[in-house]
């Protein structure tokens, strides 16, 4: 090898590992377009799975992709839990392998506002209710009076839903507190890192547990989905899937 092609390689290992001492929260770049209609979103075991289109992606941080099932249409919530994709489609429970495969596991999952899993169990919105389901499809009502839902995530063993624009904190049992209110307008919401992030009129907040929050960048608009993995975000808007810095 050259000492010309030597110091070329040198040059770019340095200037990729300045890039990642000096990246910053908000800071993004694009990694693949092309993403339409998208109906659902979720990490799991270090990859993204998108449902684009109707079909369901098993796609890389680096954004390559690859088709593993079609057909997946009228998507009312998609969530990650012990190994397993749980997707609403059609008003039906679904529990879904990395390889695409699937079983029902219920129907007659209606107006699904917000899906989130959580020591085990998963968490639905539906109907203005929310409900503990467990793997095997099994529910309990835990409380209603859930409307105009804008996201649902969930940290540290609680829940956290917006819902006519206020953000509260809510338990395993459904009881629920008032942690902020403004949140218009709301494209998306994951957990990482102990914090919240959170779309709202097209900026990107990082998100304490008692509300408290900061803008960490603007131009967020038409979003598609949104999810976390391995320290980043990772956000679909305006069809393009960004990898986005958190801290």
């Amino acid at each position: 090898m050259s000492k010309k092609i030597i110091v070329t390689i040198l040059l770019m290992i340095c200037f990729l590992f300045q890039f990642e001492l000096s990246a910053k929260a908000g800071d993004y770049k694009n990694i693949g377009s092309g993403w339409s209609n998208v109906g659902g979103m979720a990490s799991l075991d270090g990859k993204l799975y998108i449902i684009s289109g109707g079909i369901l992606y098993e796609t890389g941080k680096d954004g390559k992709y690859k088709n593993i099932g079609s057909g997946w249409s009228e998507i009312g919530g998609m969530a990650s839990l012990d190994g397993k994709l749980y997707i609403i489609s059609g008003g039906i429970l679904y529990e879904t392998g990395k390889d695409g495969k699937y079983k029902n596991i219920g129907s007659g999952w209606s107006n699904v506002g917000g899906m989130a899993s959580l020591d085990g169990k998963l968490y639905i919105i539906s109907g203005g209710i929310l409900y503990e389901t467990g793997k095997d499809g099994k529910y309990k009502n835990i409380g209603s009076g859930w409307s105009e839902i804008g996201g649902m995530a969930s940290l540290d063993g609680k829940l956290y839903i917006i819902s006519g624009g206020i953000l509260y904190e809510t338990g395993k049992d459904g009881k629920y507190k008032n942690i902020g209110s403004g949140w218009s307008n709301v494209g998306g919401m994951v957990s990482l890192d102990g914090k919240l992030y959170i779309i709202s009129g097209g900026i990107l907040y990082e998100t304490g547990k008692d509300g408290k929050y900061k803008n960490i960048g603007s131009g967020w608009s038409e979003i598609g989905g949104m999810a976390s993995l391995d320290g980043k975000l990772y956000i679909i808007s305006g069809g393009i899937l960004y990898m986005t810095e958190s801290k």
